[in-house]
C-alpha cells in the first residue's frame, strides 16, 4: 500500500488495527460479528493485519471459535505464519487488545483511514485523468462524481435496536394521526380514492407501478416486415403468423394492436439499410460502454445521437440468417448466381464466359446431367442439353428446361444491365443463400490487397439485391455507384454506371468457393463494421400498428434486415406533490429524455393535445391553457435526471445529494429494467434483485417514498382475452421485486385488448388502478379516466365509482 505513495505515508493507524484483531482473539465469540459489520480485509492497511483477518473470516465462516490457538494452526496450515511475524506477532496482538466497550470506536478508527486512502487513491486517479484528457469533459466529470459518490456507501449500518426504544417512536406517531385525524398520512397521490386505499404513498415505502408491457414495435402499415416465407405488409399480419428472428429461433406474433394516425421517422444505418417507425418504436441499441445493450424508443435514439459522444457509435444487432423455406430450386444456387454474375441470359441458349479451368470444372458439375459445356469460342462457353433441340420418334423440339427455368424466374432474355436476384431466392434457406451469393461472388468480387471484399455490377438492381442478401445472412453491405469511361483513340468516353458492393461479413472466407479468392480472403483480418445509427429524420404521418413476438428479445426483423423492439400516471402523481402540495420530486428518467417528460406534463398539467403539440397545430386557447401551465410547472420542485444509463448507486447518490441539497419528499424512477446493479452478478435476475433491495433501503434511509416503473411479463399478452387483469406474477424479471415492495400497483385498460365497438362508450376511457399488494394495507381496486389525447389519468366521477369491495389484508 505505502509504494502507491513514494512521497507521503497513507493514513493509517496501526494501533488501531492491533487493538481491534487482539480484541477478536480474547472475546471472538461475542466481538468479531460486530467487527464483521463494520470492516473488511481491505480496511487495515499491512499486509500482515490484511492476512490475520481474512484467516479469522475463514474460521468464522465454518463456525470454528476464534482464538489464538486455531488463528495460529489455520495460518500454519496455510503457509501464512512466517509472513505474519509467527506466533510471537500473534501474541502481541492480543496484549495490544482492546476492551469490549472501546471496540466499535477502533473499528471505526480503522475503517475511517481506510476511507481516507480509498479517497486520496481515487482522487489521483480523478487527477490523472484529467491531465490526460483522453475522454470528452462532461464523461470524466461524470465519472469523478460516480467515484466520489461510491465512497459514501462506506458508512456505520444500523444495528439491532430494542422493542422499548421502537415502541416510544411509534406510540408517539399513532398519538399524531389520533389528533389529525387525517385519511392521507403519507404523501398524497391526486387520486382520491387511492389515497383513501393507501392513506398516500407512506415514507420509507418501496413502491412499484406496474403495466402493460410497452408493446414498442409501432410501424407504419406498409413497412415491412420478414416472415420465415419471405416479406409481408405490417398491416397484413395475422396472430400466429410466424416471423424470422434474430438468431433463428421461433418466433411467432402473439399481439396487434392498431396505434391510429402517427408520426413516423425514417432511420437509416451506415450500410445504407433503413426502416420507417414511430418515435416511440424500440430499438436493442448496443454502445461500447455498455456492459450490455439497452432498450429505447426512436425518441431517445435520436437524443442520444445529438450528443457528441454518442455520434455514430450507437448500433443494432444483426440477424443470423438462419431462416427461409425449404422449398426446391429450379437452378442450383451457386450455378444461377454464377450465371447473374458471368451469363449471357439474352440469346436463345445461356452463354457463360470465363477462362478459369475450375470455374469451368465447377459450372460443369453444377448443371443438370441432360446438360454439358461447349466452348463457344474465346473465353465464352454455351450450356447445351446433350440430347440436342430434336428427338426421333418425337415432333418439334424440347424445350431447354435451363432456359425454361430463367423465364419462369424472370430472368429470360435479360441483358447485364438488368439482372437481378429472383424472390424465390431471396427467401429461401440460410444455406442456400450463402450458396447463390458465393456464386456471385466466384464470378463478379474480388479481394483487394488490403483485404476489402467488393462485388460490381452493371445492374442496379442486381447489386441492391446483394446488398440484401449478404444483410439476411448477419453481413454488412453498402451500395455505391460509379461512372465508369473507356478512351478510345485518345478520347475518354463515359460509360455504363456501375454499381459497387463493400461487403463485409464475419467469415470472409464463406463467401467464396473459388480457392484463388478464396485463398485470398483467408488472410483478411478486418473488423466486422456494424449497422451504426447515422440519421433519424421525420419522414410522413401515417396509420401504425404495434406487434408483440414470441421471441424472448422481443426483436424482429424489418426494412432492409434491420432488426428491431407507465409512465404518464407516475407523471401525474409528480404533477400532483409538486404543484399542489410544494412538495420536492426527483424524477429519474433512464428511458425518456428531460424535454419529452417536461413536455408530457405542459400537456397534461394544461389539458392540451399532446399530438397537436407535436405538430404545432395549436390554438389561441392552447398557447393560453400551455402558457398558464407553464407558470404553474416552473414554480413546482420537480427535478428531472435524464443520464440514460443509471446504476443504483448512483441513484442513490443523486438522491442523497437532491434531499441535502434542497429536500426530497418523492423519489419517481422510469424504470427499473434500466437500470444497472454495482457488481457483476451471474444473471439478470440477480441484478434485479440487488437494485430491487437497494432501492427498498434507500426509501428506509432517506425516509421518503421511492416509487419505481416496471413492465410486466408477456405472459400478460398470452393469456386469454378475459384474463388480461395483471397478477404479482407477472412483474418481470426477478420475483425479488414482489417480495422487496411496500406497495405494487398495476395498471389495466380493457380498451388495450377490446375493439371499440366491443366496449360501451363510458367505458372506453376507464382504466384500473390494482392494488396487488399492500404491506400495511388492503388490497383492490381504483377505477379513473385516461384522457390519451393529454396523456392525463383523473379521478372518476363519484357515480362512476367502482363498488368493489376492499379485501383484507
Amino acid at each position: 500500500m505505502a509504494a502507491e505513495y513514494p512521497s507521503r505515508i497513507p493514513p493509517h493507524n496501526l494501533d488501531a488495527e492491533r487493538a481491534v484483531l487482539g480484541a477478536v482473539l480474547l472475546e471472538g465469540r461475542e466481538t468479531f460479528p460486530r467487527v464483521i459489520e463494520l470492516l473488511k480485509t481491505s480496511d487495515f492497511y499491512t499486509d500482515a493485519h490484511r492476512s490475520i483477518y481474512d484467516t479469522m473470516l475463514r474460521l468464522f465462516d465454518r463456525a470454528e471459535p476464534v482464538d489464538l490457538i486455531t488463528l495460529t494452526e489455520e495460518l500454519r496450515r496455510l503457509d501464512r505464519l512466517d509472513a505474519v511475524g509467527g506466533p510471537a506477532a500473534l501474541a502481541l496482538l492480543v496484549e495490544h487488545a482492546s476492551i469490549a466497550a472501546h471496540l466499535s470506536s477502533y473499528a471505526s478508527i480503522v475503517r475511517d483511514m481506510a476511507v481516507l486512502r480509498e479517497l486520496i487513491s481515487t482522487s489521483t486517479q480523478i487527477i490523472g485523468q484529467a491531465f490526460e484528457a483522453k475522454e470528452d469533459v462532461q464523461s470524466l466529470v461524470d465519472e469523478a462524481e460516480r467515484r466520489i459518490f461510491g465512497l459514501a456507501e462506506r458508512r456505520l449500518e444500523g444495528s439491532a435496536v430494542p422493542v422499548a426504544k421502537i415502541l416510544k417512536n411509534t406510540f408517539e406517531y399513532i398519538e399524531q394521526l389520533y389528533e389529525r385525524k387525517e385519511h392521507v398520512t403519507g404523501v398524497a397521490t391526486g387520486f382520491a380514492k387511492l389515497d383513501e386505499m393507501t392513506s398516500g404513498l407512506q415514507p420509507s415505502d418501496f413502491i412499484i407501478i406496474a403495466g402493460r408491457p410497452s408493446m414498442g414495435k409501432a410501424q407504419p402499415l406498409d413497412a415491412e416486415v420478414k416472415t420465415v416465407e419471405g416479406w409481408k405488409r405490417m398491416g397484413d399480419l395475422r396472430l400466429g403468423d410466424e416471423l424470422a428472428s434474430v438468431d433463428g429461433r421461433r418466433s411467432v406474433v402473439s399481439g396487434i394492436f392498431p396505434q391510429g394516425t402517427s408520426a413516423i421517422f425514417r432511420v437509416t444505418f451506415s450500410d445504407g439499410r433503413a426502416a420507417e417507425c414511430t418515435g416511440d418504436h424500440l430499438w436493442r441499441v448496443h454502445y461500447r460502454g455498455w456492459r450490455e445493450p439497452r432498450t429505447l424508443s426512436t425518441e431517445r435514439v435520436a437524443e442520444l445521437m445529438r450528443r457528441v459522444r454518442y455520434r455514430h457509435r450507437l448500433w443494432i444487432d444483426t440477424p443470423s440468417g438462419e431462416h427461409g423455406h425449404q422449398g426446391a430450386l429450379p437452378i442450383d444456387p451457386w450455378l444461377l448466381g454464377a450465371l447473374l454474375g458471368d451469363g449471357d441470359l439474352s440469346g436463345s441458349s445461356v452463354r457463360f464466359s470465363t477462362a478459369d479451368p475450375e470455374m469451368i470444372e465447377r459450372v460443369r458439375d453444377r448443371i443438370e446431367p441432360a446438360f454439358a459445356l461447349h466452348p463457344a469460342g474465346g473465353s465464352d462457353w454455351r450450356i447445351v442439353q446433350t440430347a440436342g433441340a430434336h428427338q426421333k420418334g418425337l415432333a418439334g423440339v424440347v424445350p431447354n428446361a435451363l432456359m425454361s427455368a430463367l423465364r419462369t424466374l424472370g430472368l429470360g432474355d435479360v441483358r447485364s444491365e438488368e439482372k437481378f436476384i429472383p424472390d424465390l431466392y431471396l427467401h429461401a434457406s440460410r444455406n442456400a443463400r450463402l450458396e447463390l451469393l458465393s456464386g456471385l461472388m466466384d464470378t463478379d468480387g474480388w479481394v483487394e490487397r488490403w483485404g476489402s471484399v467488393r462485388f460490381g455490377s452493371t445492374s442496379e438492381r442486381l447489386a441492391h439485391g446483394v446488398a440484401e442478401l449478404v444483410r439476411s445472412l448477419g453481413g454488412w453491405c453498402s451500395v455505391r455507384s460509379r461512372r465508369t469511361t473507356s478512351t478510345y483513340q485518345g478520347a475518354k468516353k463515359s460509360g455504363r454506371r456501375a454499381f459497387v458492393c463493400n461487403v463485409h461479413y464475419p467469415d470472409a472466407k464463406d463467401l467464396f468457393q473459388l480457392s484463388s479468392k478464396r485463398g485470398r480472403a483467408l488472410t483478411t483480418a478486418t473488423r466486422q463494421p456494424r449497422p451504426v445509427f447515422v440519421s433519424i429524420e421525420p419522414a410522413r404521418t401515417a396509420e401504425a400498428q404495434c406487434i408483440a413476438v414470441t421471441h424472448p428479445s422481443r426483436l424482429y426483423i424489418t426494412d432492409d434486415y434491420v432488426v428491431t423492439h407507465n409512465t404518464a400516471f407516475a407523471l401525474n402523481i409528480a404533477q400532483n406533490v409538486g404543484v399542489k402540495l410544494r412538495g420536492k420530486v426527483l424524477v429519474l428518467s433512464l428511458e425518456m429524455s428531460a424535454p419529452q417528460l417536461v413536455q408530457r406534463m405542459l400537456c397534461s398539467e394544461a389539458k392540451v393535445d399532446a399530438q397537436a403539440v407535436r405538430t404545432g397545430h395549436l390554438n389561441s386557447g392552447d398557447w393560453h391553457r400551455l402558457t398558464a401551465a407553464a407558470g404553474r410547472l416552473s414554480e413546482a420542485a420537480i427535478f428531472i435526471d435524464d443520464s440514460p444509463v443509471l446504476t443504483v448507486l448512483e441513484a442513490r447518490a443523486k438522491s442523497r445529494r437532491m434531499k441535502a441539497e434542497h429536500g426530497l419528499d418523492l423519489v419517481i424512477i422510469d424504470y427499473l429494467q434500466l437500470m444497472r446493479g454495482r457488481a457483476q452478478l451471474e444473471n439478470r435476475q440477480q441484478e434485479i434483485s440487488e437494485i430491487s433491495r437497494s432501492l427498498k433501503a434507500l426509501a428506509k434511509e432517506l425516509n421518503v417514498p421511492v416509487v419505481g416503473l416496471s413492465q410486466l411479463s408477456r405472459a400478460v399478452e398470452a393469456r386469454s382475452q378475459t384474463e388480461h387483469k395483471p397478477q404479482l406474477s407477472d412483474l418481470r424479471e426477478s420475483g425479488a421485486l414482489e417480495q422487496d415492495a411496500d406497495v405494487i400497483l398495476f395498471l389495466y385498460r380493457q380498451s388495450l385488448y377490446k375493439r371499440k365497438d366491443e366496449l360501451p362508450p363510458d367505458r372506453q376511457n376507464i382504466a384500473e388502478v390494482i392494488i396487488g399488494k399492500q404491506r400495511n394495507g388492503p388490497i383492490g381496486s381504483v377505477e379513473v379516466v385516461f384522457l390519451a389525447q393529454y396523456a392525463r389519468f383523473e379521478d372518476l366521477a363519484a357515480e362512476y365509482r367502482s363498488t368493489q369491495a376492499l379485501q383484507p389484508f
